[in-house]
């Protein structure tokens, strides 16, 4: 129950981080307009149930910090279902068909830029 309602919670910030990028691709089209043209735009922004007119500058830093922590709450749910699926594996091992594939993929990670100047 707990790695569906995880997953389903990914799926909802997905959703919110899709609208994230919908807004900054709204005001990288207003920034082509030229600088003054994006100084002297106000949109308007949502907050919790109020609208509220914001400044061009303000509402990017809002959204990109919007966009940000959407991504690291993703990431953390993320590594808890693979962590969750993993142990669920290991407890029925019916689950992944017998197969140890499973534990050996969820302990895989990417390498950084730094490790691969190193290869």
């Amino acid at each position: 129950e707990e790695v569906l309602a995880e997953r389903r919670q990914m799926v909802e910030l997905d959703a919110r981080r899709q609208h994230a990028r919908e807004a900054m691709a709204s005001l990288r089209r207003v920034e082509r307009q030229g600088a003054a043209a994006a100084a002297a735009t106000k949109h308007w922004v949502c907050l919790g149930d109020t609208f509220v007119r914001r400044p061009h500058g303000k509402t990017r830093t809002m959204v990109e910090k919007d966009q940000e922590r959407l991504e690291g709450e993703i990431a953390a749910l993320h590594r808890s279902v693979q962590q969750k699926t993993s142990e669920l594996c290991e407890i029925d091992p019916s689950i992944s068909g017998g197969s140890d594939v499973h534990r050996s993929f969820s302990s895989l990670h990417g390498l950084s830029l730094d490790q691969v100047a190193e290869v």
